[in-house]
């Protein structure tokens, strides 16, 4: 009696990440369009999500059959036909909400750890000298690489915001743009790098600027804007690809007029000839 439902069961299990990625973004579909009210006008859409609903991942499961993909294939594309046109901004913010919604929290988490582990570190610094320089090299790590993880969420944000505060149809190709995952992924892999190695020589300034801003008085003077700049620059370049770009551009061109490479030699001045 129980060899039935348990063969029924690890038949509904597929090795295939490709295959069940797509089934969730199918679902993810569906999720969508009830959200928002849209009804399905077709019922092959709902009876094939159906016959494919019971499927999950495992890493010992079998391999999805050609007449499975093409199942999957003619609801997705039934599924995403019902989209109205002026709701796929709305689904492509809506697919990203988690990488939108983590991926800032998660450096927010980060730099508040490093605040902590400043202010503790300052506590035991005469106590544990050995564990001191180990804490104060983790918390500045920490902080380059969350600053620069906030700056990049940041731009993401405010990209976003300006594109859907756009009236411009033209801007449709950015806005794509922006809710691409692998651009995002792309594009918070080069800010946080770049944040860490160009703001890594100043990222202690940063760290102990903001602890001793966070925990001692601040003075309102002319000074202040200078304390910001200290405190923001590993998030200004997490946040600006044209900033990191110009520095790496002035720092080439200083190498180059050190060794003096790419410089034009002068020549010697012709000779003249007796006549």
């Amino acid at each position: 009696m129980d060899a039935q439902p348990r063969n029924q069961s690890s038949s509904c299990k597929i090795s295939d990440q490709l295959f069940m990625r797509q089934l969730a973004q199918t679902r993810g579909l569906v999720t969508f369009l009830m959200q928002k009210q849209v009804l399905l006008n077709e019922p092959e859409v709902l009876s094939g999500l159906a016959a494919l609903g019971s499927m999950r991942y495992s890493t010992r499961g079998r391999a999805a059959t050609e007449e499975e993909w093409q199942k999957l294939y003619a609801t997705s594309q039934g599924v995403t036909s019902q989209i109205p046109s002026q709701m796929l901004t709305a689904f492509s913010i809506w697919r990203l909400r988690r990488f939108f919604g983590v991926v800032p929290i998660v450096f927010l988490i980060m730099g508040i750890v490093a605040l902590e582990a400043t202010y503790l570190n300052n506590a035991n610094a005469l106590e544990h000298q050995a564990w001191y320089y180990f804490i104060s090299l983790a918390a500045v790590l920490f902080w380059t690489s969350a600053l620069g993880g906030l700056g990049t969420a940041a731009f993401f944000g405010t990209s976003l915001l300006a594109q859907l505060a756009s009236a411009h149809a033209n801007d449709e190709a950015k806005l794509k743009e922006i809710t691409d995952y692998n651009y995002l992924q792309a594009r918070l892999i080069v800010g946080v790098l770049f944040a860490f190695v160009l703001g890594l020589p100043f990222g202690r300034l940063s760290l102990d600027t903001a602890s001793t801003s966070l925990y001692d008085d601040i003075v309102w003077n002319a000074d202040l804007v200078t304390t910001a700049m200290h405190i923001l620059a590993p998030f200004l370049l997490g946040f600006s690809t044209a900033l990191v770009l110009a520095i790496l551009d002035r720092l080439i061109e200083g190498m180059k007029t050190i060794l003096g490479v790419g410089q034009p030699t002068q020549q010697p001045p012709p000779v003249a000839r007796a006549v």
